[in-house]
């Protein structure tokens, strides 16, 4: 009996707290979703990371190679330390019989036994290769679909005559190796004869087989018998081989073939058996070369498995090095996987510390739900405690409800989280989305550690309001309750100040450009996480300093409208104002999510646009080419298909010449004034409809300071440093040094940018382009296009290449815009604050309509007296919807608000000048008010379902059953 009191206790313990659970079902439900949105959340950051940098590596493992080995391939590699000595190389010589029926016989080839072989033996091979082959598979713990050894040996001469005196006179035939490669038969297909066979011939012969161009070369056929002359310590000792195949490869693109074809073709290739007994085993040292090449699963290949496939190559590389000597691994994916491990951890990092502060808010959103559910049992807490029971007892059954609710979490978050990740990698930009391939995403022992992190995180949010109110006992309770106006703990610590300070210096940081820590490369648009910390301290802070003061205004908006406010309004003003602890924590939720929501929109809308102008100032316009004329040798002249014609290609809407080359400026007037210049040279009428620009670029418009060039064949527009240095007005002449030839310019224009020059580092002029060719003679220019969206660059390419223009190389503004956006770090940035906020919104949303019916349950005596009394159902409406919609309006305007003031303070600071040009063009701060008013437009739904199903509520409320209401909801 005594064994089953422990279980009989834990039965009741769990009946108890499943009865608990039950009695306060919607609440519940309401930290259940809280529970899993946190594990759903914390947990598709190392899926969304892990899986996008997977597929970026299995992209970058598959992707072409100039090399015949693909990327994720390995080869071992052991080169004889000190080969044996060469004969000279030489030209074959002349004459001589072939070897064939009717040669002599061959010359005896006794076996090579140096005192002190440098090669491996037949059995030190043997045992390395099995190792290889039977090991490495386990030692990288994925899946080998290749397998392939290979040896050779040096580049020994080739005898055609099969007699002493040839062999003494080097009277060669060519050069080539003796080799094999394992498992030929499987992959060659014999043209001619038959495959070699591993015993000797009975001449002595060992048999071989040679493609058709290494037969060609030595002028031999299939049957026929070749001396290769081995030399080692000037004696030279014949090795007879037999060609008795013609052989070529069934599939010249196929993987197993690890050296380019023509590489074989000096090769004569023996059974792998036949080399290791007959030139291994007979002639030690004459091995120069053994290889071993493998080809490995890329899809196998994941995060969880990286770190055990580069211990792996270690390992291999060492076993291999201990037992052959200088073993060198060629190529493998090494450093392509430490590349990848050390950005994946940086990019788990980064949105990590991104998703912060939206994992702060669905805690807060726990903690507000919990806050209701101890609110309606307080009382219950303060007896329990009046009657013995201990915080830690009243802690136990809150921890085991969430330990509990937690299990649910567990097991449905990290599936939800998998989706999220998917959600995230298919993120264009804020609230924008486009169609990309699923990543390649897996649940792993890690994903469920997340999770069970996100669970305990969640329980101690659970945790906090039950251990405010486990300290008060039946007399204190009924004290606090009497103290409505009571301040948060916070505003009694002054919490808020203190983070407000945390705020400041991190923005005097970010002022000095100072960083505690750099994520990833330095120069990446969030690698100094001050970038994402500051602005969310600045926010919170910001929003509980408005909360402080709010009770005060809404007391003076009380007392100022008390004469002429409706008595719905001010019965909610009063309502509000004596007991704000019950409504700033939905107004702290709505404001946090209001203003980080307003400035993720922002941040996602300016670096979209930013990025956008500097690829297109980069570029020029849509399309860059890089061409050239046919040269005249006759007439010294570049000749030039005329550019209109590039429009008669599908694709191209416009196109204009550009000329770009070094020169050098005097001003006229001034002898010692010299300035070293970018000249541009355009057409002024083709480059105004051709060209990217922006309004800021120039004081004047763009099109009334290119007419002002073209009206003027020797006009000039130059840069505006070059302007105030030498302290010019419009009209002043100068004077061009180009080619070596001098132009006559006059000044009509200044501009500060212009595309694709650079004035930080160079100073720059505009000029006409026809004059400047009437002058220097006419030269190769680029071509810039304005083309039609979704028409590949690269088919515009070819079409212009068909049509006889020569374009060397090329450059689209639209496609390296795609392709830029697709950087994981950026995806998930724009895709961690996408899901952040439709998740802070949905649980704002949630706790709003809690809150609304939970007030009405809380305040039903309340609303029964005061119907009672004589208040009419349509005021008892006028004042719910006032509460609810003044609520929505404080938390709505002041979010926005501090999220406006959040984007303009911090924003700027996203333009980091890293790089050479960091600050080219200058940066514009946008605001995103079109997805401010997403956002209006959700809350105003939250208005539009509340208010008709409290007036259903109030419809159905019966004045005896509110006034006897226990004291317990009053």
């Amino acid at each position: 009996m005594v064994l089953f009191l422990p279980l009989l206790r834990m039965y009741s313990t769990l009946w108890m707290i499943l009865k608990r659970i039950l009695n306060n079902l919607n609440l519940m439900l309401a930290i259940i979703a809280g529970q899993v949105i946190t594990v759903t959340l914390i947990t598709s950051i190392p899926l969304y990371s892990e899986g996008m940098s997977a597929a970026l590596l299995h992209r970058q493992l598959e992707e072409p190679e100039e090399r015949a080995q693909p990327k994720s391939s390995i080869m071992l590699r052991w080169l004889a330390p000190d080969p044996p000595l060469r004969l000279p190389v030489q030209a074959a010589g002349g004459g001589g019989g072939l070897a064939g029926p009717g040669a002599p016989t061959p010359l005896p080839t006794p076996p090579v036994v140096p005192d002190d072989p440098v090669g491996p033996s037949p059995e030190l091979f043997r045992e390395t290769d099995a190792f290889l082959e039977n090991s490495s598979e386990s030692m990288l713990g994925i899946p080998r679909q290749l397998y392939v050894s290979y040896a050779q040996t040096d580049v020994l001469p080739i005898l055609l005559r099969l007699d002493e005196e040839s062999l003494q006179g080097r009277d060669f035939a060519g050069f080539g190796h003796i080799g094999f490669v394992e498992n030929v038969r499987e992959h060659a297909v014999i043209i001619d004869g038959r495959f070699p066979e591993v015993p000797k011939t009975p001449e002595g012969a060992v048999e071989a087989m040679m493609t058709t161009k290494g037969m060609d070369e030595l002028g031999i056929d299939v049957g026929e018998t070749i001396v290769y002359v081995f030399e080692r310590n000037r004696e030279r000792i014949p090795i007879n081989v037999k060609i008795v195949g013609r052989w070529w490869p069934t599939d010249a693109e196929e993987i197993y073939w690890f050296y380019q074809l023509d590489y074989f073709n000096s090769v004569a290739l023996l059974p792998k058996e036949a080399y290791i007994q007959h030139i291994m085993g007979d002639y030690v040292d004459a091995t120069e070369e053994l290889t071993w090449f493998q080809h490995f699963d890329v899809d196998a290949i994941r995060s969880d498995n990286v770190g055990t496939i580069l211990g792996g190559l270690v390992n291999m590389r060492t076993r291999m090095t201990n037992l052959l000597g200088d073993v060198r691994m060629e190529f493998s994916p090494e450093e392509i996987l430490l590349d990848f491990q050390r950005s994946l951890f940086f990019l788990k990092i980064l949105l990590f510390v991104l998703a912060a502060p939206i994992v702060g808010i669905v805690l807060y959103y726990i903690v507000i739900s919990a806050s209701m559910i101890v609110d309606r049992q307080r009382n219950e807490i303060a007896i329990i405690k009046s009657r013995g029971g201990s915080n830690l007892q009243v802690l136990g059954i809150y921890l085991s409800e969430g330990g509990l609710l937690g299990i649910m979490a567990v097991v449905g978050g990290p599936l939800l989280g998998t989706v999220l990740a998917q959600f995230i990698g298919r993120t264009y930009t804020f609230l924008v989305f486009a169609d990309r391939e699923l990543l390649p995403i897996h649940l792993t022992t890690q994903t469920y550690q997340f999770a069970a992190l996100a669970v305990a995180l969640s329980i101690l949010a659970m945790l906090l309001p039950a251990i405010s109110a486990a300290r008060f006992s039946i007399v204190t309770y009924k004290q606090d309750i009497a103290r409505t106006s009571r301040r948060v703990f916070w505003q009694r610590f002054l919490f808020d100040f203190v983070i407000a300070g945390a705020a400041g210096y991190g923005y005097y940081l970010l002022r000095e450009r100072r960083s505690i820590v750099t994520l990833g490369e330095e120069g990446g648009v969030f690698s100094d996480p001050l970038l994402l910390l500051v602005p969310a301290l600045f926010v919170f802070a910001s929003a509980l300093i408005f909360l402080r003061i709010l009770p005060l205004f809404i007391e003076i908006l009380a007392r100022v409208g008390g004469r002429f406010w409706g008595v719905s309004i001010l019965l909610g003003l009063r309502q509000i104002g004596r007991m704000p602890g019950q409504y700033t924590r939905l107004v702290l939720l709505l404001i946090l999510t209001l203003s980080l929501g307003t400035y993720s929109a922002s941040v996602a809308q300016t670096l979209d646009r930013n990025f956008n102008d500097r690829v297109y100032y980069t570029n020029g316009s849509d399309l860059f080419l890089s061409e050239s004329g046919r040269f005249d040798d006759i007439s010294e002249e570049w000749n030039f298909i005329p550019v209109e014609e590039h429009k008669d290609v599908a694709g191209v809407k416009d196109a204009t010449r550009v000329f770009e080359e070094e020169g050098r400026v005097q001003i006229t007037g001034q002898a010692r004034r010299f300035r070293d210049v970018v000249v541009l040279g355009i057409d002024t009428s083709d480059f105004a409809r051709v060209s990217w620009w922006r309004d800021d670029f120039a004081p004047e418009n763009f099109v009334a300071l290119l007419n002002r060039l073209g009206a003027d064949d020797r006009g000039v527009i130059i840069d505006s440093e070059m302007f105030w240095d030498f302290q010019l007005k419009l009209g002043d002449p100068m004077r061009l040094q180009v080619k070596g030839r001098q132009v006559e310019l006059n000044l009509v224009g200044v501009t500060y940018y212009w595309p694709r020059l650079w004035p930080d580092t160079d100073n720059f002029v505009i000029v006409n382009l026809d004059y400047l060719f009437d002058k220097i003679g006419r030269l190769p220019y680029d071509v810039w296009a304005q083309t039609e969206p979704g028409i590949h660059p690269q088919v515009i390419v070819n079409d212009l290449s068909d049509a006889g223009f020569l374009v060397h190389r090329f450059f689209d503004a639209r496609e390296l815009t795609v392709r830029l956006r697709d950087d994981p770090g950026r995806t998930g940035i724009f895709g961690i604050l996408t899901a952040g906020f439709l998740i802070a919104g949905l649980l704002t949303v949630v706790g709003f309509m809690l809150y609304s019916y939970l007030s009405f349950q809380r305040r039903f005596q309340q609303i029964g007296i005061l119907r009672a009394i004589g208040l009419s159902i349509g005021q008892l409406i006028n004042l719910f919807v006032f509460e609810q919609g003044f609520l929505i309006a404080i938390g709505v305007l002041s979010g926005t608000t501090l999220g406006v003031v959040t984007g303009k303070i911090f924003i700027p600071f996203l333009q980091l000048k890293v790089d050479k040009h960091g600050g080219i063009p200058e940066f514009i701060t946008m605001t995103a008010w079109d997805d401010i008013g997403k956002i209006y437009i959700l809350f105003g739904v939250v208005l539009a379902v509340a208010v008709p199903a409290f007036i259903w509520m109030l419809t159905r409320l019966k004045i005896h059953e509110a006034i006897k209401f226990g004291e317990e909801t009053g």
